[in-house]
């Protein structure tokens, strides 16, 4: 197995120029990790999500947002061999940081997509979306999650998390409610499927794609 540090550097220095107000006052070392910490992924209930998303061996899924792939391994784990991840990002640093801890984990079903700005670039139709504390980072995020169905099995789905409350300042202009992002769904041809309230400061919704409102 190769040496994954060189990767996890890549990783810090992207944090450190992407969002500097993101870093700011903060180690980079010892901010990736906090992103993968033990109270983070208990924070975001990584695995009651993975459990809500009832994702079966063999299915096609996309975690669009991927970062640091903390939702791409259990959902490659998942799906199974037979199945696989598109750990989707616009940053090639993280996509290869994701490929280093696929490899050393023997994790061979997760593939990575690097994203456009307003294009992810999924390669094939899948039967869900995931989009975890990534949509607020997308200039229309309206015509975003309406445009995703091209990249959806019939009767595929999109899972959303996002702030629900406590909004870092630095996103308060990217702020949308749960009723807003209901109605650009609705216009795009979705219906709400299941909705959670377990996450603290999150919610979690997942909508499925029905043009004939069914």
């Amino acid at each position: 197995m190769r040496n994954s540090t060189p990767l996890i550097l890549l990783f810090v220095q992207f944090l450190a120029s992407f969002n500097s107000g993101l870093c700011q006052h903060r180690d980079p070392l010892e901010y990736i990790q906090i992103l993968e910490s033990a109270d983070r992924v208990k924070k975001l209930q990584v695995n009651r999500v993975i459990r809500s998303l009832k994702v079966q061996p063999g299915q096609k899924v996309a975690d669009l947002g991927a970062g640091s792939g903390l939702f791409t391994r259990p959902l490659a784990r998942r799906v199974g061999p037979e199945g696989v991840v598109y750990a989707v990002d616009i940053d090639r640093d993280l996509l290869e940081y994701i490929e280093e801890t696929a490899r050393s984990q023997n994790l061979e079903n997760i593939k990575t997509v690097t994203a456009g700005e307003y294009d992810p670039r999924i390669p094939e139709k899948v039967d869900l979306v995931l989009i975890c504390d990534t949509l607020h980072h997308i200039k229309n995020p309206k015509v975003y999650v309406q445009d995703l169905v091209r990249y959806l099995k019939p009767d595929g789905r999109v899972a959303i998390i996002d702030y629900s409350r406590n909004w870092p300042k630095r996103f308060e202009s990217a702020r949308y409610t749960t009723p807003e992002l209901d109605a650009w769904m609705k216009v795009g041809g979705y219906t709400l499927d299941e909705k959670f309230d377990f996450l603290e400061d999150n919610f979690f919704v997942i909508y499925r794609y029905s043009p004939d409102g069914e």
